[in-house]
C-alpha cells in the first residue's frame, strides 16, 4: 500500500485502448528471423523510432529525438492513466497543471520538428524482423520501424470501494508524495492492511496528524500498532460500507459498523499492470510487479526495444522521473541508431 510512489491515476476499470496480442499469432521475433509479407514493402519508409505512448515520457523520448533528426512516430491512444487528476504536484516550474495541458504543451513543442509525428492510434502487435520491427496498428497500415519505445504507462485500477468513483483523483489519490501537500493539515484515511499499509500511514503522519488507518477488516498488523499508536495513528478494523462525498470531495467513511468516520482524503493502493501485452509479445522480461526490465538508459534485453517511464519504473514512479527516463531513452536509442 503506498509503498510504490507513482503520481499517475486512472478512472476506475478504464478499458485498455491496447489489444493484447494472440501469443501464439504474434509471438515477436529476434532481428533476422523474417518478418511479414507486406504489401509495397519495398516502398515502405523505414522510421527510426516507434514510440508507443504520448505522455511525459514518450513525448520527452520524442523530442530527444526529433531534436537528432530522427524519423519518429509518436502513437497515442489518448487515455492517460492521469486524465482524472486535477493537477501534477512536485514538478519543478509547473504548480498544478493539469495533464492535459501538459500533454498538450508537449505535442505543440514536437510540432517544431520535421522528423516527428504524433498519430493518434493503437499498437495491435510489433514483430521484430531483419529491418527491425514491423508495426501493426489498430485502423491503418503496418510500419516498420528501426527501434521501438514502449513509453504506455501503467494501468492503475483503485479497490472497489462503493462511492469511490465521483471522488478518484479529487480526494482520493494513491500517492502522498503527488496529492499529500494539497491536503496537508486536514483528516485523511489510508486504505488497506498488513505491514505495507502500515507504513503507507507513517509516511501519510509526515502531511497530517489526523490519519486514520481503515483495514477494511482484520489489520494482519505485526508489530507496527505500537508505532501506530506512538504516531496518533488511528486504527477502524471494521469493513468499509461506502464512501460519501459530493462534488469530488469527500466528507465521511462509513462501516458496516460503528460511527462513520469524517475524513476529507483517502490514500489507496491500486492494481497496477502493463495496459496491453506488447512488451510480452515482444519479448520483454517482466518484473515481479509488471514492471519491463530495462537498464538505466532503458534498453530492454531485446535489442532494438526501450522501455521509459511508469512502464518502466517499479518505485519512485513521477512525473518528474517519466520525464527523465523518456530524455534518457532517447539519447540512448539515438546513439544505438548511429551505424545501426
Amino acid at each position: 500500500m503506498l509503498l510504490r510512489h507513482e503520481p499517475q491515476l486512472a478512472t476506475p476499470a478504464a478499458p485498455s485502448a491496447l489489444r493484447r496480442p494472440d501469443a501464439r499469432r504474434n509471438r515477436a521475433r529476434r532481428p533476422g528471423a523474417g518478418g511479414p509479407d507486406c504489401a509495397g514493402r519495398a516502398a515502405q519508409q523505414v522510421l527510426d523510432a516507434v514510440v508507443v505512448g504520448a505522455g511525459p515520457a514518450g513525448l520527452s523520448a520524442a523530442l530527444v529525438l526529433g531534436r537528432a533528426r530522427r524519423r519518429v512516430l509518436v502513437l497515442d491512444t489518448e487515455q492517460p492513466a492521469n486524465a482524472v487528476s486535477n493537477g501534477i504536484g512536485g514538478l519543478l516550474t509547473q504548480v498544478g497543471v493539469a495533464p492535459a495541458d501538459l500533454r498538450r504543451t508537449g505535442r505543440q513543442q514536437l510540432a517544431e520538428y520535421p522528423g516527428v509525428e504524433v498519430r493518434r492510434g493503437a499498437v495491435l502487435d510489433a514483430e521484430a524482423t531483419a529491418e527491425g520491427f514491423a508495426i501493426r496498428l489498430e485502423g491503418g497500415r503496418p510500419v516498420r520501424s528501426r527501434t521501438v519505445v514502449l513509453a504506455h504507462g501503467l494501468r492503475y485500477d483503485p479497490p472497489p470501494l462503493p462511492g469511490i468513483e465521483g471522488l478518484w483523483g479529487s480526494s482520493v489519490f494513491h500517492c502522498p508524495f503527488c496529492d499529500g501537500w494539497e491536503v496537508r493539515d486536514r483528516p485523511v484515511a489510508v486504505h488497506g492492511n498488513g505491514p505495507a499499509a502500515a507504513k503507507s500511514a507513517l509516511l501519510v503522519s509526515a502531511w497530517t496528524r489526523d490519519v486514520l488507518l481503515c483495514t477494511d477488516g482484520p489489520a494482519n498488523l505485526n508489530g507496527e500498532r505500537r508505532a501506530l499508536v506512538e504516531a496518533g495513528v488511528a486504527i477502524r478494523e471494521e469493513p468499509i460500507r461506502e464512501l460519501v462525498g459530493d462534488d469530488g470531495r469527500l466528507r465521511e467513511i462509513r462501516f458496516t459498523s460503528g460511527p462513520a468516520a469524517p475524513r476529507e482524503g483517502l490514500f489507496i493502493r491500486t492494481n497496477r499492470e502493463q495496459p496491453n501485452g506488447l512488451a510480452e509479445a515482444l519479448g520483454c522480461d517482466l518484473t515481479e510487479a509488471g514492471t519491463i526490465v530495462a537498464d538505466g538508459d532503458g534498453r530492454t534485453r531485446v535489442p532494438g526495444v526501450f522501455a521509459a517511464g511508469d512502464a518502466a519504473t517499479e518505485h519512485s514512479r513521477s512525473v518528474a522521473n517519466a520525464m527523465g527516463t523518456g530524455s534518457r531513452v532517447g539519447y540512448a536509442a539515438t546513439l544505438d541508431l548511429v551505424g545501426g
